[in-house]
């Protein structure tokens, strides 16, 4: 081999361990770009709510925001399940003009989140298993319950759909897995390789009966607006509804008639 072969062939293994470097700083530091917890001070518990707690089957306590009726005395208890740089109190407002109906709503909370941040830190089990205890700790009938989340609480919502709880799903802004979104803005490393957090919820969307609303923007710049469709599609029972000119965190100011869609769809699908 002559002399520039092997400048050729060094300079093509340097780039290649570079590559391989680089992959494994990726595989090993994702989590806190997956879960970007903010980290402000968790603010009183609004008047007009109460605070749930439950303990997950690891020993995990996490807690939750409650507005509306005890689910006892509720026709209905959504539980909503946040997005990834959220906190359960900034969706009060979504669950307030839900509770206006009379139902029960429940804003979940993560742990290493707000008021559920000393419970350790979040992974995709760690979050399946605080849904799970918050559900169970609402004392609410399965068949009275509503599983809805938001961007990275969609893949909660879709899990504890896929394990039988609930009576009707709706998701805003979901994607079909984690590394499938990480795939589409950094396609120069192997993602579904790299991300051991995968809420891969279009491998489980064909199992889910529950009757299903799917909303999401189309000028979503976080989460790709065909895996709105393509998750509404593989659901059995799912409708799609596309926010015309909504990015991932306006749809609601976007379209005002949304949080009637969903109401009307809750009305039409449960007790």
């Amino acid at each position: 081999m002559n002399r520039v072969g092997r400048v050729a062939l060094r300079g093509g293994a340097l780039v290649a361990a570079l590559y391989a470097s680089a992959c494994g700083v990726v595989a090993a530091a994702y989590r806190p770009f997956l879960y970007p917890a903010p980290g402000r001070a968790d603010p009183p518990v609004p008047a007009d709510a109460t605070t749930l707690e439950a303990h997950a089957s690891d020993g995990a306590t996490a807690r939750a925001l409650r507005f509306g009726p005890a689910p006892a005395d509720a026709p209905l208890t959504v539980v909503f399940f946040h997005g990834n740089g959220e906190l359960a109190e900034d969706n009060a407002g979504l669950a307030r003009a839900l509770a206006s109906r009379g139902w029960s709503v429940v804003l979940a909370e993560y742990r290493g989140y707000g008021r559920s941040r000393a419970a350790g830190s979040p992974s995709e089990r760690g979050l399946y298993d605080d849904a799970e205890a918050i559900l169970g700790a609402t004392g609410a009938p399965g068949d009275h319950v509503v599983l809805m989340g938001f961007s990275l609480g969609t893949g909660v919502a879709t899990e504890m759909a896929a394990r039988g709880h609930g009576r009707a799903l709706v998701l805003l802004a979901p994607y079909t897995s984690i590394p499938a979104v990480a795939a589409r803005h950094v396609p120069i490393f192997p993602m579904p390789l790299l991300l051991g957090d995968r809420f891969d919820s279009a491998s489980k969307a064909a199992r889910v009966e529950l009757p299903a609303l799917v909303a999401q923007g189309d000028r979503d710049e976080v989460v790709p607006f065909d895996m709105g469709e393509t998750i509404a599609h593989a659901l059995p029972h799912g409708r799609f509804v596309a926010v015309s000119g909504a990015h991932h965190v306006d749809m609601f100011e976007t379209d005002e008639h949304l949080m009637q869609k969903i109401i009307d769809f809750l009305i039409e699908v449960t007790p």
